[in-house]
């Protein structure tokens, strides 16, 4: 029989074994229960009704639509690629399928007139997705493609989204989610700290929580935008009420608001404009909180909005040009008068500039720098503009920077000078080609003195900015050295020429070396006149702008440590930390910062993470304005204030190419390793349901005439959770203080505690001494300290407890127990390489709590034989003279399992009172008493039966029991002699 059982369970099993899972293949064959009309790529199905290991595979260009909800299970799987659609009419529920098992490598999910669900595990799919209401679960997911809803969208945290997302109410849960594309809520948009958003936001109502968050894109909030501490926009932010809240928010771009609340170190890095506008008043809608005062360097900076429209066109040209070439002329659609703004709007503008030239449009950058025009015969140009659409502001020409006539001279032959943006006092080749028209081609040129040296007048001059303080030097290659085009190397570049010996080439270009110590736009003038030998009567002359940037942006040297939150220090104490425009010998280029139009530079403040490095890292952006403009190259740095825990340099660099080149001088400073401002620790307070209904809260909160440290206490030996957080100068977590940094993540936080009282003694109280910190456990360890692999993004908790020497014992007390002690809880933390961090005040917050000695009283009693006993247990604790029933106490309970009867006398038997086989009770304490409807009952012996039992009740670590006596046919302590009743 045995035998028959063994075989049929292993037939069972088998059988289960070999069970298949089913492929629904949608791609252009039969599907059971669906129907796919001839010639067409739609499935229509009443529902699916899948078995627990069934595959759903949807071929490209082949859509499958369910008239009824689909939930898909972990084994379950679903593929799509390419345009396969799946449209369900109501719930499409897929966030439970094993990440292998989901294979959405395109197309689209829908769910019509209901909920999509993903991510109860860490899905990925590649779809767009539309529903009613999109929940993406409670793990993080990654998406690429379209999310958009009727209703509310819901993205978990550390999710990865590659698309736009678009709802009423968006909810991004944080943390640290990336974003690729615009998000637009009709009602409200909320985002999770540590996001990285790149892309638009729209919505009413904005709140980007805090902190280390940033959004890289334009943010319009018709209603309201919260900026939380540490977060950042970069971009321009049109909004109604706009709070940037205490410290660090910022917004790089302008900012166009009916209100703005700057917190403590808020920033607007570039103009607010009120959107209620008063040229008297244009800071009126400004609530000033930051600390710096209005047009200060760091403070916020008011005026009109910034001009759009189309006011007229500017042409930057040479002064020569030669009639066998096409040259080219850079055009400019300016929004205002002095084009310090530039027309971006649409529709772009075509332009057409005579003589010679077509029609050109200018794009979305307001820009072109590749109009051509032509002239064929030699002599004097005078350039026009006609526009589509016309302007009303008149044509402006400048060469070199300056304002112009408009007029180029087109010559039969010359020189044309160029050169390759470079970095200030670096050695690069200036290009100085001679050209003719060739004879037989008025079309092509040809060169000239090729294989020759010749001895060329050479002057520079400044375009933009239009002045300097040094000039150009170029390489003699017959005196084999450098000439500069001034009166020496120190002055300005000298109105009269230079004569320097260039060498060209065979293909008639000199390529002599060029050096220039200062930034800016340079303006090369090369001619040739002999009044002798065989080249007498030529006068060749031609221009050429080289555009020269700072090297890099050089710090200060900066101390190698600071506290997360707080702004890096100078190496040397008491020293300003500066930023300077420097060239590659490390001199400041002065000429940095007086730029003009739009050609005014913008620096921007950011940093390279260098530690630690590991997946879901938090790199919170930096902010501080960079301000060179006429500052001589060398500005006072912002407050380099990182809010994390990790090593890092600051950098500075050029936010868009230097003089429109790809050059932006980036500059880092010396490497600064951030650690926790200070720690924070503070009990895990619990609520704790009650019989009927009602709720308490542990620890035990103290009430009058209890007093204890932080209201709160427990028993000596009783565990409870004890919360330590990292944190910054303003109070946020640092989340790098994880177990994934293996910087620190073979340390500890060192815990201790301390009298309350006093805040110095170590391991109340001084008598008895001896207390330990221990692990709260059945057998407890002893704790010294949190390991930071208990850490996760800055927070640890843990269970511990505070254990006196001594404690209630049987048979008898010891001489000395610990009175009711307050103590608080202290992590101090040496962070390596840097300074000791501590919860201590000032700068910390501390757990308080007092401890008790604790016991567990079953009283003394007794009665007939034919009635059990009913025992008032009580929870006490000493108050350091006597026991005293721990009215706070709510919460204690034991077992029935737990009660010992031992020690029977006379005829009782101790298996007699045992309870029932079965039986469970629990016995809670209120107020410290076990309640008279809940007493631990001991039951009858019966008729017959006398003598005494010894009750306890064992095993509570914190509430050590006493034996209580209980004495069965016994009434009376002795005979009554005499008996009197007074009134």
């Amino acid at each position: 029989m045995r035998l028959l059982h063994i075989f049929a369970a292993l037939t069972l099993l088998l059988g289960s074994t070999l069970a298949h899972a089913a492929t629904l293949n949608f791609n252009g064959g039969a599907v059971s229960g669906c129907t796919l009309p001839a010639s067409s790529t739609q499935y229509t199905c009443a529902s699916l009704a899948l078995s627990s290991t069934d595959v759903i595979v949807i071929g490209s260009a082949y859509a499958v639509t369910v008239n009824s909800s689909l939930a898909m299970s972990y084994n379950q799987g679903l593929t799509m690629s390419g345009d396969a659609t799946l449209t369900v009419k109501g719930n499409l529920d897929i966030k439970d399928i094993n990440p292998p098992n989901l294979k959405v490598t395109g197309g689209n999910l829908t769910a019509e007139g209901g909920t999509f669900l993903m991510g109860a595990q860490e899905q990925t799919v590649t779809a767009n997705i539309s529903a009613t209401t999109i929940k993406m679960g409670s793990n993080n997911v990654k998406v690429t493609g379209k999310i958009s809803a009727k209703g509310p969208v819901e993205i978990a945290s550390g999710s990865v989204i590659n698309g736009a997302i678009s709802g009423t109410v968006v909810n991004i849960l944080p943390a640290s989610t990336r974003i690729q594309g615009d998000i637009t809520a009709t009602t409200s948009l909320t985002i999770g700290s540590g996001s990285q958003v790149t892309g638009n936001l729209k919505s009413p109502t904005i709140d980007l929580k805090a902190s280390g968050l940033l959004v890289t894109g334009d943010v319009d909030a018709s209603n309201s935008l919260t900026i939380a501490s540490g977060n950042g926009i970069k971009g321009n932010v049109d909004a109604g009420e706009v709070t940037l809240d205490s410290s660090n928010a910022y917004i790089t771009g302008n900012a166009k608001v009916d209100h703005i609340t700057l917190g403590w170190q808020g920033r607007v890095q570039q103009t607010i404009t009120c959107k209620a506008y008063t040229p008297s008043n244009p800071c009126s809608c400004v609530t000033n909180n930051s600390g710096w005062a209005f047009n200060e360097p760091m403070g916020p900076k008011c005026g009109p909005g910034t001009p759009t429209g189309l006011h007229h066109f500017q042409i930057e040209h040479p002064l020569t040009a030669l009639t066998c070439q096409v040259p080219t002329v850079t055009v400019t659609a300016c929004a205002d008068a002095n084009c310090s703004a530039v027309y971006k709007g649409s529709p772009s503008p075509s332009v057409t500039v005579s003589p010679g030239g077509v029609p050109t449009q200018i794009d979305t950058s307001g820009v072109n720098p590749n109009v051509t025009v032509r002239q064929t015969t030699v002599g004097i140009a005078t350039l026009s503009l006609v526009s589509t659409p016309a302007t009303t502001g008149a044509l402006v020409c400048k060469s070199g920077g300056n304002t112009s006539n408009c007029q180029i001279s087109f010559l039969s032959s010359g020189f044309q000078v160029s050169g390759v943006p470079r970095y200030a006092e670096d050695v690069a080749v200036l290009e100085i080609s001679a050209l003719q028209t060739s004879s037989g081609n008025r079309d092509v040129c040809v060169p000239m003195f090729a294989s020759q040296t010749k001895q060329l007048n050479l002057t520079c001059g400044y375009s933009n900015p239009d002045k300097g303080t040094l000039p150009a030097r170029i390489f003699d290659s017959v005196q084999n050295s450098y000439v500069a085009l001034a009166g020496s190397d120190q002055s300005s570049c000298a109105v009269a020429s230079t004569k320097v010996n260039v060498t060209f080439g065979a293909d008639g270009v000199a390529k002599p070396n060029m050096l220039y110590a200062d930034a800016g736009a340079l303006i090369l003038t090369a001619a040739y006149k002999p009044d002798s030998g065989s080249d007498k009567g030529l006068d060749m002359k031609g221009n050429g702008t080289v555009v020269v940037a700072p090297k890099k942006f050089l710090f200060t040297t900066l101390a190698p440590i600071q506290r997360a939150g707080l702004a890096a220090a100078p190496l040397v104490a008491g020293t300003t930390i500066t930023l300077s425009a420097v060239n590659a010998a490390g001199a400041v280029t002065k000429n940095f910062g007086n730029e003009s139009g739009v050609a005014v530079q913008t620096v921007v403040l950011d940093r390279n993470l260098l530690a630690p490095l590991y997946t879901g890292v938090v790199n919170p952006q930096v902010s501080g304005d960079l301000d060179f403009v006429t500052k001589g190259g060398i500005i006072t740095a912002p407050p380099l204030v990182w809010p994390e825990v990790g090593k890092i340099n600051f950098t500075a660099a050029l936010q868009n190419g230097y003089l429109g080149s790809s050059l932006t001088s980036p500059g880092t400073s010396d490497p600064v390793l951030f650690y926790p401002h200070h720690f924070v620790t503070e009990l895990v307070v619990k609520q704790v349901d009650l019989p009927g209904g009602t709720k308490t809260e542990f620890p035990f909160p103290c009430s009058a005439p209890l007093v204890c440290a932080g209201n709160r206490a427990v028993y000596s030996r009783q565990p409870f959770d004890l919360t330590i957080r990292a944190q910054t100068a303003a109070g946020n977590e640092t989340k790098n203080f994880d177990a994934r940094n293996a910087d620190i993540n073979k340390t500890q936080v060192p815990l201790v505690p301390y009298d309350a009282a006093t805040g110095n003694n170590k391991y109340p109280p001084t008598a008895p001494s001896g207390s330990t910190l221990t692990d709260g456990a059945t057998v407890p360890a002893a704790v010294t300290g949190v390991p930071v692999t208990s850490f996760t993004n800055g927070v640890a908790t843990r269970a511990i407890a505070y254990s006196f020497p001594a404690a209630y014992a049987v048979p008898k007390e010891p001489t000395a127990l610990a009175s009711p002690t307050g103590l608080l809880l202290r992590a101090t933390y040496a962070y390596p390489a840097a300074g000791n961090v501590s919860s201590a005040p000032a700068d910390g917050k501390e757990a308080q709590l007092t401890v008790f000695t604790g016991r567990l009283m079953v009283p003394h009693d007794y009665g007939s034989e034919r009635y059990p006993v009913r025992l008032a247990v009580q929870a006490q604790y000493w108050d350091g003279k006597t026991w005293v029933t721990s009215l706070l106490d709510s919460i204690s309970a034991f077992g029935s399992a737990q009660v010992v009867f031992a020690n029977c006398k006379k005829t009782l038997a101790c298996k007699d009172f045992a309870f029932p086989a079965g039986t469970t009770i629990t016995y809670t304490f209120d107020k410290g008493i076990l309640p008279s409807n809940r007493r631990l009952i001991v039951a009858a012996p019966g008729a017959g039966k006398t003598g005494s039992v010894d009750v306890s009740v064992p095993g509570i670590a914190y509430l050590p029991s006493t034996v209580g006596t209980v004495v069965f046919g016994v009434f009376k302590s002795g005979p009554v002699i005499y008996l009197r009743e007074m009134y």
